[in-house]
């Protein structure tokens, strides 16, 4: 840490406070501070006598020898600042005094100055960000009231001076912020300010606009009709055509009302640090001839053309080294693409290609889009894609692509971006596209690439044995690379040797020169190489169809630990058998696997393939059970619904973020095992059943949800079919649940009530416990508050006879929600104050949910200051843990319990603040802060605003089909006249 630099330090803009290398210097009575003040403010300057007196007294308290009390406290502060350093620091000039100490001594200097700095880094071609850094460190030093507890006239004029500044600075950097879009709560704060300073138009057009980008243009439009009508009303002496907004409002009022396509969000980095960092692959070391076709790719990809989206697509027989010369030309190309590129392998060579949904989804991710924010509706997902891709300048590398189907949803939508497409097939079908015909090497380039790997001597010793050798491989890239590097690898083997080799496999020579069964001739003279334990990993893994897989996967696959196998696979990626392009995760090229799979159809037995797959299932749930564990604060098998075992220990996890990210990152192969476990009556579907409700439990956000509901149906189908009644009753719950946090309710209920009767027994006891609580928030949901309490307390009693007190206590929450809409507020008190005890232990989620309960039932036990506390504990909570949906639950919940309060601008603030969150997580919390906000802007004046609020919830609520809800926003937009029901939380 820095040392303090030794000096005075002074601040105005809170208490008058001086400081003297970090030490407080008492400066004695409020006069002699009011006198300190009086000669800060005038930042060096001189004050003579007479203004220091008029200001620190009024006319009316002025004392009879008023200069010589000035000069009383004038010596009292020279006097206290002269203990601390003999340098004189209060000067006399004349008939006046003055302060000498530094600009940066002086908090206000720094606070008044800073406008024009932020102004002098823009004209300088400075960033943004640069001159929002120095409005917000101004903004910093205002820790209060300026000059607080200081009476005199300076002081107050002072404090007005100061509040126009602060204003100003806060007008500014928000400006910024619009500006520079990188705000998700800027419309929140914006709407704060406003009710702060209402009659800031440059605030509220920051307050427009933040709506407007957040997706709620009605909103934003109620804001100008609030601003023109406050206007209005406050100028009501000025003539009327002189009282509406200013022309830069109206303007931005006229380009809302058209959706004006400059109002979007300036573009962001499209490469937020995914993993691995470039989107790219690297580039393949020593690449060799191309020569013309590399110049063709760059001008093609670079030619200016404004009307289009630029495409190149480079087709050829497999192993031609299309993606190697797209790779290396890409590689090329980055600084003509200053927004980045994105990358990816559609796997067109595989039984199933990479659907384009799930290859957007990646690259809506590596654009900068959360995991919840990404569309699950296809064309939704591509709307997304292609505006996040509008008035950029990106490299798309779309590689191995199957056909023109496949391709059109990842072609961008406007001009800007380039798109490189390499396929097998000619894609004809691409329109505008300009397409390359790679064939095999030309003799000169095919000795290159051999001289690259085998070295120069090798090659001009037997010239002919090396024309011959290239011939051999048909001059296909992949083969020449195959053979160079078994020389390479092989020091004691000559070309000749080699040629002979080929030669001997003469039916192999006719395919290699022919077609794909050549390349595998190639990699038959590798795997002919290979010790037995490399033989059998390169089966094995090519068994697992994932786009690459982890070292701790791979070992489980193999039955090795984690060093053993990791030497085996670093083996195979120096033969060039298996790549590694990030560190510790393993793929094969699409040819290598299939001549693999080949391989294991042949010698592995089913058994033996379906034990390696078993233990990678393995492997993989316990690991889940791991990650569950840890980011729900539990016991790894606290929260197993059915009797399902596992042998591995699995991987363990410090922290929930890591937890959370090994599950996010090894998605593909969860969902794989799920799927080869239903396709695989070997394999142990229970594991699988159970690997679903970890992937439920574990990750978040509408996307994910859909894909759980969709593998839950399908275990559940499998496990009907083999009268599995377990898995199928777990399979059900999982879907259920998925289904009810999605707000898809009655299909919900039907999935729940189908697990309840599948889950028969001692070993279905917890499971109808959960089902029976998530059947009672779905009841509670519908208003149906009886049907909620016997399924609550179903749950209730179910987890006491476990012994599960944490579980107990979460579902005890959950009915003391529904025993106190029942009127029977006393046993609602006492159950969930109970249950926050039972889950009030460590710091976890079922801690915050309890906490979350109790504040809902105290409110409606009208313990709202209480209820304000617990709610906020709790959210403290969610927010550490990472707990979205619950966060903004909470954030509902306080938004609420302030409008009841009366504090309806503290109530909107919250609102405002914890909208972008719900819009992620759940439309029925973002309908119910709309309502919150509908409820709380007429009491501060904007009336416009309200109504905008709450039709965006009555929206909401009918598509969500929660009639209890949409009748009472009904009743609030008629309401103004009518009186409106009372509020329900629910």
């Amino acid at each position: 840490m820095k040392d303090r630099d030794p000096g005075f330090e002074f601040t105005l803009l809170g208490p008058v406070r001086a400081r003297y290398d970090g030490v407080t210097v008492d400066l004695g009575p409020p006069r002699t501070r009011e006198v300190l003040a009086v000669l800060l403010a005038a930042a060096g300057r001189t004050v003579a006598l007479p203004l220091l007196v008029d200001g620190v007294w009024d006319e009316g308290d002025r004392p009879a020898r008023a200069e010589h009390s000035a000069r009383t406290h004038i010596w009292r502060l020279r006097r206290a600042l002269a203990r601390h350093t003999p340098e004189p620091v209060l000067v006399t000039v004349g008939d006046g005094y003055a302060l000498r100490v530094p600009a940066r001594a002086v908090d206000a200097w720094a606070f008044e100055r800073a406008l024009a700095r932020a102004g002098e880094v823009r004209a300088a071609g400075g960033p943004a960000e640069q001159a929002r850094e120095v409005l917000s460190e101004a903004l910093a030093l205002w820790t209060g009231e300026p000059l607080a507890g200081l009476r005199g006239p300076h002081a107050g004029a002072l404090r007005a001076r100061f509040a126009g500044v602060r204003q100003a600075l806060l007008e500014a950097r928000l400006e910024l912020d619009a500006e520079l879009g990188d705000r998700p709560r800027l419309a929140a704060e914006a709407g704060a300010l406003v009710m702060e300073y209402p009659a800031s138009q440059r605030l509220r057009a920051v307050q427009m606009l933040a709506l407007y980008r957040s997706g709620r243009q009605a909103e934003a439009l109620g804001v100008y009709e609030d601003t023109r009508r406050y206007l209005s009303a406050e100028l009501g002496h000025v003539p009327p055509g002189q009282r509406g907004p200013c022309a830069e409002l109206a303007a931005l009022h006229r380009r809302i009302l058209c959706s004006d396509p400059s109002l979007r969000l300036p573009a962001t980095d499209p490469q937020p640090k995914p993993p691995g960092g470039h989107a790219f692959p690297s580039a393949v070391g020593g690449f060799t001839g191309r020569t013309e076709q590399v110049r063709e790719l760059t001008e093609s990809l670079t030619r200016p053309d404004t009307a289009a989206v630029v495409i190149s697509a480079v087709n050829g027989m497999a192993g031609v080294g299309k993606t190697t010369l797209a790779v290396h030309t890409a590689h090329g190309l980055v600084d003509a693409f200053p927004d980045g590129r994105l990358y990816a392998d559609l796997r067109g060579a595989d039984a199933e290609p990479l659907q384009p949904h799930a290859v957007l989804e990646g690259f809506l991710r590596e654009l900068g889009t959360a995991d919840e924010d990404i569309p699950e509706d296809a064309e939704e997902r591509v709307a997304r894609y292609r505006s996040l891709l509008a008035e950029r300048r990106m490299l798309l590398l779309l590689d191995n692509a199957a056909s023109c189907e496949q391709l059109r949803p990842l072609i961008p939508g406007a001009a800007g971006c380039t798109v490189l497409v390499t396929s097998r097939a000619w894609l004809t079908g691409l329109p505008g596209a300009r397409h390359l015909r790679l064939d095999v090497m030309p003799l000169a380039e095919a000795l290159d690439l051999l001289r690259r790997t085998v070295g120069d001597r090798a090659v001009d010793d037997d010239p002919e044995a090396a024309a011959a050798l290239a011939a051999a491989c048909g001059f296909l890239p992949l083969a020449l690379r195959i053979v160079a590097s078994r020389l390479a690898a092989e020091p004691g083997r000559t070309l000749v040797d080699m040629v002979r080799c080929l030669t001997d496999e003469r039916g192999r020579l006719d395919e290699l020169r022919t077609g794909e069964t050549a390349v595998e001739a190639a990699f038959e003279l590798s795997y002919a190489t290979l010790t037995a334990g490399q033989a059998r990993a390169f089966r094995l893994l090519s068994v697992v169809d994932v786009p690459d897989l982890a070292l701790p996967s791979a070992a489980a696959l193999l039955g090795l630990g984690t060093d053993e196998a990791e030497e085996l696979l670093e083996s195979l990626v120096e033969l060039n058998l298996l790549e590694s392009h990030r560190l510790d995760r393993y793929h094969f090229h699409d040819l290598v696997r299939a001549f693999a799979r080949a391989r294991s159809t042949r010698e592995d037995s089913p058994g033996t393939t379906a034990r390696a797959v078993a233990g990678l299932l393995d492997f993989a749930l316990a690991t889940a059970r791991n990650a569950d564990a840890v980011a729900h604060s539990t016991e790894p098998g606290e929260r197993t619904l059915i009797d399902v075992a596992v042998a591995s220990p699995g991987l363990a996890f410090g922290t929930a973020q890591e937890a959370t990210d090994w599950m996010r990152e090894e998605t593909a192969l969860q969902r794989m095992l799920i799927a080869r476990a239903c396709a695989d009556d070997t394999l142990p579907l229970s594991q699988a059943a159970d690997l679903i409700d970890r992937l439920n439990t574990v990750l978040s956000g509408i996307a994910h949800l859909t894909a759980v509901t969709e593998q839950a149906q399908q275990v559940a189908e499998v496990a009907a079919r083999r009268g599995d009644r377990p898995s199928e009753a777990l399979a059900r719950y999982v879907r259920g649940n998925a289904l009810w946090h999605a707000n898809s309710f009655p299909e919900a209920e039907s999935e729940l009530t189908r697990s309840l009767e599948l889950s028969d027994g001692q070993a279905g006891v917890r499971l109808r416990a959960s089902a029976h609580l998530t059947l009672c928030a779905n009841a509670r949901v519908h208003g149906r508050f009886d049907a909620a309490v016997v399924h609550g307390e179903a749950s209730v009693r179910l987890f006491r006879a476990l012994g599960a007190a944490t579980a107990e206590g979460t579902a005890l929450g959950e009915l003391a929600f529904n025993y106190a809409r029942q009127g029977h507020l006393t046993e609602a008190r006492a159950a969930a104050e109970r249950g926050a005890r039972l889950v009030g232990g460590r710091e976890s989620v079922s801690k915050a949910i309890g906490l979350y309960y109790l504040a809902r039932v105290l409110r409606l036990c009208d313990v709202r200051e209480e209820a304000l506390r617990r709610a906020d504990e709790g959210l403290v909570l969610f927010r550490a843990l990472n707990v979205s949906s619950f966060e903004a639950a909470s954030g509902n919940l306080i938004a609420e319990l302030q409008a009841e309060e009366g504090q309806y601008a503290l109530a909107a603030h919250t609102a405002e603040t914890f909208l972008p969150l719900a819009r992620r997580v759940s439309a029925m919390l973002e309908g119910g802060l709309l309502r919150t906000l509908g409820r709380s802007l007429p009491h501060l004046g904007q009336h416009a605003r309200a109504d905008a609020c709450l039709r965006g919830a009555l929206d909401l609520f009918e598509r969500l089909r929660s009639h209890q809800d949409a009748q009472q926003i009904r009743h609030l937009l008629a309401g103004r006249r009518a009186p409106a029901p009372p509020f329900i939380p629910r």
